[in-house]
């Protein structure tokens, strides 16, 4: 006989404000990075582990460069990615068993058997995952991302997500980097 129970998604999609961050590079170039139409959505694990979590986040990010430097710009590059924190780290799994308590010298001199639980636990980190990378060919560089599925498995505790972008830009004087990170939300 099988027999299974069916989860209902307590999940919503949470709407991240927009990010931008704009900078006048020391040869005059204007650059904007920006992070859009970014959104989390945690959703229920799809195989039902305790100490893991999974979700979706999209969003768009965006570098532009603008105006007249006194210097062309050689080249430059978009990265977008999400980090991923994991409060407590429980990848050595749990030990169980049974100990015998011999001890003879107790005021109850019993012989018995004791369940015996344990674990290493170690302080959670931050995981970095890259969804994209695009070389900046003219004013305007671009990374949409829809859905991308994210997970952390063997943790304990809280599970954090958040978008970033990275953009840099080279000229013959001067390399210029920009980043931007979306709001940190629980998944």
């Amino acid at each position: 006989m099988i027999a299974g129970t069916a989860a209902v998604a307590g999940a919503e999609v949470v709407q991240v404000p927009d990010v931008v961050r704009q900078v006048t590079t020391l040869d005059g170039w204007q650059v904007t990075l920006s992070l859009t139409d970014a959104r989390y959505d945690a959703v229920p694990n799809m195989a039902n582990a305790l100490l893991s979590k999974e979700g979706y986040l999209s969003g768009r990010v965006t570098l532009t460069v603008e105006g007249v430097g006194s210097h062309p710009i050689n080249s430059g590059q978009l990265v977008v990615g999400a980090q991923l924190g994991c409060q407590v780290d429980l990848s050595d799994g749990l030990d169980l068993g049974m100990n015998v308590d011999t001890d003879v010298f107790d005021d109850d001199s019993a012989v018995g058997l004791r369940p015996d639980i344990g674990t290493t636990l170690k302080s959670g980190g931050i995981e970095v995952v890259g969804f994209g990378a695009k070389p900046l060919r003219g004013a305007v560089a671009t990374i949409s991302i829809l859905d991308a599925h994210v997970q952390v498995d063997h943790c304990g505790g809280a599970v954090t997500a958040r978008l970033f972008a990275s953009a840099t830009i080279r000229s013959d004087t001067s390399d210029d980097a920009l980043n931007v990170y979306g709001e940190v939300l629980p998944l």
